[in-house]
């Protein structure tokens, strides 16, 4: 029988790149009962309508 070391969560968060933490980010979501994937948010600054077509109700 053999011992296995425990390994710490932060302990693992240290050894991944900052593209792995994105890719497996999750959110809690308590109105949907549970934990998902994180949705994209937009980025400071940036327009919310990337189509470039035209926004009705806006000049």
């Amino acid at each position: 029988m053999a011992f296995r070391k425990t390994i710490s969560q932060s302990e693992l968060a240290e050894g991944q790149s900052d593209a792995d933490r994105e890719r497996h980010a999750t959110e809690y979501s308590a109105s949907r009962g549970g934990w998902f994937k994180a949705e994209a948010k937009p980025e400071p600054g940036q327009d919310n309508d990337s189509s470039g077509g035209r926004r009705w109700g806006r000049r």
